[in-house]
């Protein structure tokens, strides 16, 4: 295949199914996928042989509000969710509502993560005060992040990392944990850990009902030093990843098996936020990036407002011309 040599780092998506499989060919270039779900995110800042990959959504704003603009983002949002599910407390602890955890003392893997920061913000949107926590940052039941977490507010402290927040919560020195996935036996029958809205489902829906937003927590992004060189290689990139997302679209009724009910999900999710429920681009995306971006000044994680319109400046500027 001609045309420019390119390699994304990105996590092994479904819908990246068309676009791996030869079905969508990115125009111009010579695209190649790297899928690494455990360790996109991390190679794509580290590696500077690396010029393209999956980013966090927060770290990115985080490092344009401090004007580093080493990577331009590309408005295909490559994960979505909602984070009403990712509240664990322990079985016998009574709580049973978000909130009840106004006061309590609350364990967390990364501060500055997207997903944690919606996780946040679901409590503020309950009207519990984050600041009246007690927050622990750590390892939930592994090895330490190696990330940053920047400057923690005075309510957080970090966690020793010889001591992980799931034996912390086993042990009555935390309420409960807000991570992405569930801790360690959360799935063996009669685990000590449970969710603290088993029905995370309508409580999700109903977020959605109020809001409006579906969650995004990362997108793609390019080097400035690419862009610089070959700044139509961000539209070239967007428009095969909508492709290969449209295709899989097309057919993902017809290939819905991959459990009993699948079909059902589909349906209902069609229902409730329309047959695109990964819409792409900024304007299908403007309320949710400025209610994440209120979210990070709210929560300290910014120093002052964001101009969201400043996220995607160097890939409008691209397709303008």
């Amino acid at each position: 295949m001609s045309g420019l040599a390119l390699t994304l780092v990105t996590k092994d998506y479904d819908y990246l199914a068309p676009l791996a499989c030869g079905d969508v060919v990115a125009a111009g270039l010579d695209l190649k996928l790297d899928r690494d779900t455990s360790g996109a995110l991390d190679r794509t800042l580290a590696d500077s042989s690396i010029q393209a990959g999956e980013l966090s959504l927060s770290r990115h704003v985080v490092r344009l509000s401090e004007g580093d603009r080493s990577f331009v983002g590309v408005p295909f949002f490559a994960y979505r969710a909602f984070r009403q599910r990712c509240f664990f407390v322990r079985r016998d602890s009574g709580l049973r509502d978000f909130k009840d955890l106004a006061g309590r003392r609350v364990g967390t893997n990364e501060w500055p993560a997207t997903g944690n920061t919606w996780g946040r913000a679901v409590l503020r949107e309950q009207g519990v005060r984050i600041d009246r926590l007690r927050w622990w940052v750590g390892s939930v039941d592994g090895a330490p992040s190696g990330r940053s977490q920047g400057t923690l507010p005075a309510y957080v402290q970090t966690a020793s990392p010889d001591r992980p927040l799931r034996d912390m919560l086993l042990e009555g020195e935390l309420d409960a944990l807000v991570c992405p996935w569930p801790p360690k036996g959360f799935d063996e029958p009669g685990s000590p850990i449970v969710r603290l809205v088993p029905d995370y489902r309508t409580a999700e829906q109903d977020y959605y009902r109020r809001t409006g937003i579906y969650p995004a927590h990362h997108l793609f992004g390019v080097r400035k030093e690419l862009y610089d060189r070959a700044p139509w290689v961000v539209r070239g990139l967007y428009l095969a990843l909508e492709q290969s997302k449209t295709v899989w679209q097309t057919s993902r009724r017809q290939l819905a098996e991959s459990t009993p009910w699948t079909l059902a999900d589909i349906e209902d999710a069609t229902a409730l936020i329309g047959h695109d429920w990964h819409a792409n681009g900024f304007a299908a995306n403007r309320k949710m990036l400025q209610a994440f971006c209120d979210e990070q000044l709210a929560q300290g994680l910014t120093a002052k407002p964001f101009d969201i319109t400043t996220i995607f400046s160097e890939f409008d500027a691209v397709t303008k011309q």
